[in-house]
């Protein structure tokens, strides 16, 4: 077993924001040359959280625990 510290951002005060610049983004199936773009399995976090905040946990807590590790989440970068 591992322990695993992130130390992140803080939740936004005002809230999330409404829109995100990414939602206008189109889907990309190919690349130029017939390529495929890759297509995850799954994903374990719903579009649009701010995955890099302290709610957010990057999106690994499911998959380290699932693993065995522990996730030790802060926004304290003063030790």
């Amino acid at each position: 077993m591992a322990n695993v510290l992130c130390v992140l951002y803080e939740d936004p005060v005002a809230g999330y924001p409404p829109a995100y610049a990414r939602d206008g983004i189109p889907e990309i199936a190919r690349y130029p040359g017939g390529q495929t773009a890759p297509t995850p399995e799954r994903i374990d976090f719903s579009p649009g959280e701010l995955l890099g905040s302290v709610s957010g946990e990057l999106g690994l807590r499911k998959f380290l625990e699932e693993r065995g590790h522990r996730l030790v989440v802060t926004s304290d970068k003063g030790g």
